[in-house]
Protein backbone atom coordinates (compact mmCIF):
# COMPACT_ATOMS: atom_id res chain seq x y z
CA UNK A 1 0.00 0.00 0.00
CA UNK A 2 1.59 3.10 -0.65
CA UNK A 3 1.67 6.40 1.29
CA UNK A 4 0.31 9.52 -0.23
CA UNK A 5 -0.60 12.99 1.33
CA UNK A 6 -4.10 13.48 2.21
CA UNK A 7 -6.16 16.77 1.92
CA UNK A 8 -9.28 16.04 4.35
CA UNK A 9 -12.05 18.18 2.47
CA UNK A 10 -14.68 18.43 4.71
CA UNK A 11 -13.87 18.10 8.24
CA UNK A 12 -15.83 19.58 11.00
CA UNK A 13 -15.71 21.48 14.78
CA UNK A 14 -18.11 21.12 17.42
CA UNK A 15 -18.39 25.20 18.60
CA UNK A 16 -18.06 26.32 21.90
CA UNK A 17 -18.67 29.27 24.09
CA UNK A 18 -15.57 31.05 22.80
CA UNK A 19 -17.35 30.72 18.97
CA UNK A 20 -19.89 33.47 19.48
CA UNK A 21 -17.42 35.99 21.13
CA UNK A 22 -17.53 37.88 17.87
CA UNK A 23 -21.47 38.39 17.79
CA UNK A 24 -22.65 42.51 17.07
CA UNK A 25 -24.08 44.84 19.03
CA UNK A 26 -27.52 43.90 19.65
CA UNK A 27 -27.24 40.46 19.08
CA UNK A 28 -24.98 39.82 22.04
CA UNK A 29 -27.74 39.89 24.53
CA UNK A 30 -29.18 36.62 22.31
CA UNK A 31 -26.05 34.39 22.60
CA UNK A 32 -26.30 30.55 22.17
CA UNK A 33 -25.90 29.22 25.85
CA UNK A 34 -24.81 25.84 25.69
CA UNK A 35 -26.64 23.82 28.62
CA UNK A 36 -25.99 20.11 29.97
CA UNK A 37 -28.51 17.83 31.78
CA UNK A 38 -27.58 15.10 34.24
CA UNK A 39 -30.19 12.80 33.09
CA UNK A 40 -32.66 13.26 29.93
CA UNK A 41 -33.09 9.74 29.04
CA UNK A 42 -35.16 10.92 25.98
CA UNK A 43 -32.64 12.46 24.42
CA UNK A 44 -30.09 9.32 24.21
CA UNK A 45 -26.30 11.01 24.71
CA UNK A 46 -27.69 14.28 23.39
CA UNK A 47 -28.07 15.35 26.91
CA UNK A 48 -26.20 18.86 26.16
CA UNK A 49 -27.29 21.05 23.83
CA UNK A 50 -27.18 24.73 22.67
CA UNK A 51 -30.02 27.23 24.20
CA UNK A 52 -31.03 29.76 21.31
CA UNK A 53 -34.29 32.09 22.01
CA UNK A 54 -35.87 29.61 24.22
CA UNK A 55 -35.32 26.72 21.22
CA UNK A 56 -32.90 23.61 21.76
CA UNK A 57 -29.87 22.29 19.00
CA UNK A 58 -30.18 19.56 18.30
CA UNK A 59 -33.57 18.08 19.24
CA UNK A 60 -32.89 14.47 18.19
CA UNK A 61 -36.61 12.99 19.10
CA UNK A 62 -40.11 14.05 17.89
CA UNK A 63 -40.62 15.53 14.48
CA UNK A 64 -38.29 17.88 12.95
CA UNK A 65 -35.30 15.51 14.31
CA UNK A 66 -31.82 16.45 14.37
CA UNK A 67 -28.24 15.09 15.63
CA UNK A 68 -24.84 15.97 16.45
CA UNK A 69 -22.65 16.06 19.24
CA UNK A 70 -22.24 20.07 19.52
CA UNK A 71 -21.70 20.93 22.50
CA UNK A 72 -18.46 18.92 22.79
CA UNK A 73 -19.61 18.16 26.99
CA UNK A 74 -22.66 16.04 25.52
CA UNK A 75 -21.92 11.95 26.25
CA UNK A 76 -21.61 11.32 22.76
CA UNK A 77 -18.60 13.75 22.55
CA UNK A 78 -17.15 12.77 25.86
CA UNK A 79 -17.20 8.76 24.45
CA UNK A 80 -15.35 10.14 21.47
CA UNK A 81 -11.74 9.37 20.65
CA UNK A 82 -11.01 12.76 20.03
CA UNK A 83 -10.20 15.00 23.19
CA UNK A 84 -12.63 17.41 23.69
CA UNK A 85 -10.31 20.24 23.26
CA UNK A 86 -9.31 18.87 19.78
CA UNK A 87 -13.48 18.35 19.09
CA UNK A 88 -14.15 22.30 19.72
CA UNK A 89 -10.65 23.44 18.77
CA UNK A 90 -9.95 25.22 21.63
CA UNK A 91 -6.30 23.02 21.26
CA UNK A 92 -5.16 23.01 18.14
CA UNK A 93 -2.18 21.05 18.61
CA UNK A 94 -4.18 18.39 19.95
CA UNK A 95 -6.21 19.20 16.46
CA UNK A 96 -3.06 18.35 15.01
CA UNK A 97 -2.32 15.30 16.94
CA UNK A 98 -5.41 13.66 15.63
CA UNK A 99 -4.08 15.13 11.99
CA UNK A 100 -0.85 12.99 12.54
CA UNK A 101 -2.83 9.70 13.67
CA UNK A 102 -5.10 9.28 11.00
CA UNK A 103 -2.50 10.51 7.83
CA UNK A 104 -3.74 13.63 7.16
CA UNK A 105 -1.23 16.81 5.70
CA UNK A 106 -4.49 19.12 5.44
CA UNK A 107 -7.81 19.69 6.45
CA UNK A 108 -10.44 21.75 5.81
CA UNK A 109 -13.58 22.50 8.31
CA UNK A 110 -16.84 22.87 8.17
CA UNK A 111 -19.02 24.23 11.27
CA UNK A 112 -21.56 21.59 12.95
CA UNK A 113 -24.06 23.69 14.57
CA UNK A 114 -25.47 25.56 11.72
CA UNK A 115 -26.49 21.54 10.44
CA UNK A 116 -30.02 22.74 11.29
CA UNK A 117 -31.67 26.64 10.98
CA UNK A 118 -30.84 28.08 14.43
CA UNK A 119 -33.45 30.92 13.91
CA UNK A 120 -36.31 32.35 11.90
CA UNK A 121 -34.44 35.96 11.44
CA UNK A 122 -32.34 35.94 8.79
CA UNK A 123 -30.49 39.07 10.30
CA UNK A 124 -29.62 37.13 13.62
CA UNK A 125 -28.26 34.45 11.10
CA UNK A 126 -26.49 36.33 9.83
CA UNK A 127 -24.91 37.49 12.66
CA UNK A 128 -24.45 34.18 14.29
CA UNK A 129 -22.20 33.43 10.21
CA UNK A 130 -19.97 36.57 11.07
CA UNK A 131 -19.26 35.66 14.99
CA UNK A 132 -18.69 31.70 13.45
CA UNK A 133 -16.08 33.04 10.48
CA UNK A 134 -14.41 35.32 12.95
CA UNK A 135 -13.49 32.89 15.36
CA UNK A 136 -12.71 30.44 12.80
CA UNK A 137 -10.01 32.61 11.15
CA UNK A 138 -8.45 33.47 14.42
CA UNK A 139 -8.52 30.00 15.03
CA UNK A 140 -6.82 28.06 11.77
CA UNK A 141 -4.07 31.06 12.07
CA UNK A 142 -2.97 29.31 14.30
CA UNK A 143 -1.75 26.44 11.92
CA UNK A 144 -2.55 27.80 8.63
CA UNK A 145 -0.75 25.49 6.71
CA UNK A 146 -3.04 22.88 7.58
CA UNK A 147 -5.97 24.16 9.11
CA UNK A 148 -8.28 25.61 6.31
CA UNK A 149 -11.83 26.81 6.82
CA UNK A 150 -15.19 27.37 5.04
CA UNK A 151 -16.72 30.19 5.92
CA UNK A 152 -20.46 29.78 7.02
CA UNK A 153 -23.29 32.12 4.55
CA UNK A 154 -26.05 33.68 5.65
CA UNK A 155 -27.84 32.93 1.96
CA UNK A 156 -31.35 33.93 3.30
CA UNK A 157 -30.10 37.67 3.57
CA UNK A 158 -28.70 37.66 0.13
CA UNK A 159 -27.35 41.28 1.25
CA UNK A 160 -25.55 40.12 4.23
CA UNK A 161 -24.42 36.95 2.76
CA UNK A 162 -22.70 39.40 -0.45
CA UNK A 163 -20.50 41.41 2.47
CA UNK A 164 -19.59 37.66 4.05
CA UNK A 165 -18.24 36.72 1.09
CA UNK A 166 -15.28 39.68 0.70
CA UNK A 167 -15.12 39.04 4.10
CA UNK A 168 -13.86 35.59 4.35
CA UNK A 169 -12.00 36.04 1.18
CA UNK A 170 -9.95 38.95 3.50
CA UNK A 171 -10.28 36.48 6.60
CA UNK A 172 -8.28 33.81 4.86
CA UNK A 173 -10.94 30.74 4.35
CA UNK A 174 -10.84 28.25 1.76
CA UNK A 175 -14.62 28.31 0.77
CA UNK A 176 -17.45 29.46 1.29
CA UNK A 177 -20.41 27.07 2.97
CA UNK A 178 -24.27 27.04 2.37
CA UNK A 179 -26.52 24.24 2.59
CA UNK A 180 -28.65 22.18 -0.15
CA UNK A 181 -31.81 24.52 0.01
CA UNK A 182 -32.43 28.00 1.44
CA UNK A 183 -36.05 26.88 3.38
CA UNK A 184 -38.05 25.66 0.76
CA UNK A 185 -37.01 27.80 -2.27
CA UNK A 186 -34.52 25.51 -4.72
CA UNK A 187 -30.62 27.12 -4.97
CA UNK A 188 -31.41 28.19 -8.77
CA UNK A 189 -33.86 31.07 -7.60
CA UNK A 190 -32.91 34.39 -9.57
CA UNK A 191 -32.73 36.21 -6.30
CA UNK A 192 -29.91 34.56 -5.22
CA UNK A 193 -27.72 35.91 -8.05
CA UNK A 194 -26.00 38.49 -6.56
CA UNK A 195 -24.87 35.83 -4.29
CA UNK A 196 -23.82 34.06 -6.77
CA UNK A 197 -22.03 36.69 -8.42
CA UNK A 198 -20.36 37.62 -5.28
CA UNK A 199 -18.73 34.01 -4.80
CA UNK A 200 -17.35 34.05 -8.65
CA UNK A 201 -15.70 37.34 -8.21
CA UNK A 202 -14.08 36.46 -4.90
CA UNK A 203 -12.53 33.24 -6.73
CA UNK A 204 -13.49 31.06 -3.63
CA UNK A 205 -15.50 27.67 -4.27
CA UNK A 206 -18.52 26.87 -3.30
CA UNK A 207 -19.15 24.38 -1.08
CA UNK A 208 -23.16 22.92 -0.87
CA UNK A 209 -22.92 20.49 2.45
CA UNK A 210 -25.33 17.91 3.53
CA UNK A 211 -27.94 19.57 6.14
CA UNK A 212 -31.52 19.80 7.35
CA UNK A 213 -31.78 23.07 5.52
CA UNK A 214 -35.48 22.04 4.44
CA UNK A 215 -37.79 22.35 7.26
CA UNK A 216 -40.82 21.20 5.81
CA UNK A 217 -38.98 17.66 4.64
CA UNK A 218 -37.93 17.69 8.48
CA UNK A 219 -40.89 17.65 9.62
CA UNK A 220 -41.74 15.01 7.94
CA UNK A 221 -39.27 12.50 9.93
CA UNK A 222 -40.43 11.83 13.03
CA UNK A 223 -36.91 9.81 14.25
CA UNK A 224 -33.66 10.75 14.22
CA UNK A 225 -33.26 7.50 11.54
CA UNK A 226 -35.61 9.09 9.32
CA UNK A 227 -34.14 12.67 9.29
CA UNK A 228 -30.35 11.65 8.19
CA UNK A 229 -31.70 9.72 5.48
CA UNK A 230 -33.91 11.89 4.23
CA UNK A 231 -34.65 15.12 5.54
CA UNK A 232 -30.44 15.69 5.64
CA UNK A 233 -29.46 13.91 3.00
CA UNK A 234 -31.91 14.47 0.28
CA UNK A 235 -31.14 18.30 0.21
CA UNK A 236 -27.71 17.46 -1.66
CA UNK A 237 -29.41 15.98 -4.79
CA UNK A 238 -32.03 19.01 -5.04
CA UNK A 239 -28.74 21.32 -4.63
CA UNK A 240 -27.37 19.16 -8.27
CA UNK A 241 -30.53 19.94 -9.70
CA UNK A 242 -30.75 24.07 -9.07
CA UNK A 243 -27.50 24.11 -9.87
CA UNK A 244 -27.35 22.51 -13.21
CA UNK A 245 -30.87 23.89 -13.89
CA UNK A 246 -30.12 27.41 -14.04
CA UNK A 247 -27.47 28.46 -12.35
CA UNK A 248 -24.39 27.39 -14.13
CA UNK A 249 -26.02 28.62 -17.08
CA UNK A 250 -26.06 31.96 -15.46
CA UNK A 251 -22.56 31.96 -13.63
CA UNK A 252 -20.32 29.29 -16.23
CA UNK A 253 -17.19 30.50 -14.27
CA UNK A 254 -18.95 29.36 -10.56
CA UNK A 255 -16.63 26.62 -8.58
CA UNK A 256 -19.17 24.26 -6.98
CA UNK A 257 -18.80 21.11 -4.62
CA UNK A 258 -21.56 19.00 -3.28
CA UNK A 259 -20.19 17.32 0.57
CA UNK A 260 -21.19 14.65 2.73
CA UNK A 261 -24.25 13.34 0.66
CA UNK A 262 -21.85 10.16 -0.46
CA UNK A 263 -21.93 9.93 -4.43
CA UNK A 264 -24.05 7.14 -5.05
CA UNK A 265 -27.23 9.41 -5.84
CA UNK A 266 -25.24 10.70 -9.03
CA UNK A 267 -25.95 8.02 -11.66
CA UNK A 268 -29.55 7.88 -10.64
CA UNK A 269 -30.50 11.36 -10.87
CA UNK A 270 -27.88 12.73 -13.54
CA UNK A 271 -29.68 9.41 -15.86
CA UNK A 272 -33.04 11.11 -14.34
CA UNK A 273 -32.76 14.17 -15.30
CA UNK A 274 -31.32 13.45 -18.78
CA UNK A 275 -34.38 11.56 -19.76
CA UNK A 276 -36.89 14.26 -18.88
CA UNK A 277 -34.74 16.92 -20.21
CA UNK A 278 -34.88 14.94 -23.74
CA UNK A 279 -38.56 14.05 -22.98
CA UNK A 280 -39.53 18.08 -22.06
CA UNK A 281 -36.84 19.62 -25.00
CA UNK A 282 -39.77 19.56 -27.37
CA UNK A 283 -42.67 20.87 -25.71
CA UNK A 284 -41.72 24.50 -25.28
CA UNK A 285 -41.58 24.91 -21.49
CA UNK A 286 -38.78 27.07 -21.27
CA UNK A 287 -37.41 26.28 -18.17
CA UNK A 288 -34.81 23.77 -19.23
CA UNK A 289 -31.08 24.03 -18.49
CA UNK A 290 -29.09 24.92 -22.17
CA UNK A 291 -27.56 21.94 -22.42
CA UNK A 292 -27.86 18.35 -21.38
CA UNK A 293 -27.66 17.80 -17.40
CA UNK A 294 -25.31 15.17 -18.27
CA UNK A 295 -23.01 17.89 -20.19
CA UNK A 296 -22.32 20.15 -17.48
CA UNK A 297 -20.31 17.26 -15.68
CA UNK A 298 -17.78 17.53 -18.63
CA UNK A 299 -17.13 21.42 -17.85
CA UNK A 300 -14.70 20.75 -15.23
CA UNK A 301 -15.96 23.30 -12.04
CA UNK A 302 -18.58 20.39 -10.55
CA UNK A 303 -16.94 18.63 -7.71
CA UNK A 304 -17.97 15.74 -5.41
CA UNK A 305 -16.82 13.49 -1.78
CA UNK A 306 -17.32 10.61 -1.31
CA UNK A 307 -17.41 7.60 0.84
CA UNK A 308 -14.25 5.21 0.63
CA UNK A 309 -16.42 2.51 0.73
CA UNK A 310 -19.30 2.81 -1.66
CA UNK A 311 -20.12 0.19 -4.36
CA UNK A 312 -21.15 2.16 -7.17
CA UNK A 313 -17.71 4.50 -6.95
CA UNK A 314 -15.56 3.26 -10.31
CA UNK A 315 -19.30 3.83 -11.87
CA UNK A 316 -19.21 7.65 -10.36
CA UNK A 317 -15.99 8.22 -11.46
CA UNK A 318 -16.78 7.51 -15.04
CA UNK A 319 -19.42 9.40 -15.14
CA UNK A 320 -18.65 12.62 -12.93
CA UNK A 321 -14.98 12.59 -14.61
CA UNK A 322 -11.77 10.91 -12.15
CA UNK A 323 -10.35 14.51 -11.58
CA UNK A 324 -13.80 15.96 -9.35
CA UNK A 325 -14.29 13.60 -6.77
CA UNK A 326 -12.68 13.60 -3.21
CA UNK A 327 -12.44 12.14 -0.05
CA UNK A 328 -13.28 13.13 3.34
CA UNK A 329 -12.87 12.10 6.94
CA UNK A 330 -15.58 13.67 8.37
CA UNK A 331 -13.75 13.89 11.76
CA UNK A 332 -15.06 14.44 15.05
CA UNK A 333 -18.06 13.53 13.87
CA UNK A 334 -19.65 9.98 14.73
CA UNK A 335 -19.70 8.97 10.77
CA UNK A 336 -16.01 9.23 11.06
CA UNK A 337 -14.78 6.03 9.49
CA UNK A 338 -11.89 4.00 11.03
CA UNK A 339 -9.57 5.49 8.64
CA UNK A 340 -10.68 7.13 4.90
CA UNK A 341 -8.03 7.26 3.49
CA UNK A 342 -6.71 3.33 4.41
CA UNK A 343 -9.93 2.64 3.55
CA UNK A 344 -9.47 4.08 -0.13
CA UNK A 345 -5.87 2.64 -0.41
CA UNK A 346 -6.89 -1.12 0.01
CA UNK A 347 -9.56 -0.59 -2.71
CA UNK A 348 -8.51 -2.84 -5.57
CA UNK A 349 -11.30 -1.70 -7.93
CA UNK A 350 -9.69 1.55 -8.18
CA UNK A 351 -6.60 2.50 -9.84
CA UNK A 352 -3.56 3.73 -7.82
CA UNK A 353 -3.57 7.08 -9.83
CA UNK A 354 -7.10 7.79 -9.29
CA UNK A 355 -6.42 6.96 -5.37
CA UNK A 356 -3.84 9.60 -5.52
CA UNK A 357 -6.12 12.30 -7.26
CA UNK A 358 -9.18 11.31 -4.47
CA UNK A 359 -6.58 11.80 -1.86
CA UNK A 360 -4.76 15.16 -2.72
CA UNK A 361 -5.07 16.22 -6.14
CA UNK A 362 -9.01 17.06 -6.69
CA UNK A 363 -8.90 18.64 -3.54
CA UNK A 364 -5.73 20.93 -4.29
CA UNK A 365 -7.55 21.61 -7.29
CA UNK A 366 -11.04 22.71 -5.99
CA UNK A 367 -9.64 24.57 -3.11
CA UNK A 368 -6.68 26.36 -4.16
CA UNK A 369 -4.15 24.86 -2.08
CA UNK A 370 -1.00 25.36 -3.06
Amino acid sequence: MKAYSFIDTDAHVEECEETWNYLDGDFRSRRPLPVTLASAPARGNMNSFWLIDGKTFPQPVGRGASVFATPATCEAGLRKSFSRESQELTDVKARLRDLDAAGIDVQVIFPTVFLVPLTDEPRFEAALARSYNTWMAEVCRKAPDRLKWAAMMPIRAVDEAVKEVSRARALGAAGVLIYGTVGDQLLNEPGLDPFYAAVCDSGLPLCIHLGWSFPALNQACDNVYASQVISSSMPIPLAFFAIVSGVLDRFPGLRVGFFEGGAQWIPYLVDLMDHYYEVDSGLGWGTLPKKMPSEYLKDGNLYVTCEADERLLPCVLELWGEDRVMLSSDMPHSELRDNAKAEILRRTDVSEATKKKLLVENARAFYGIK
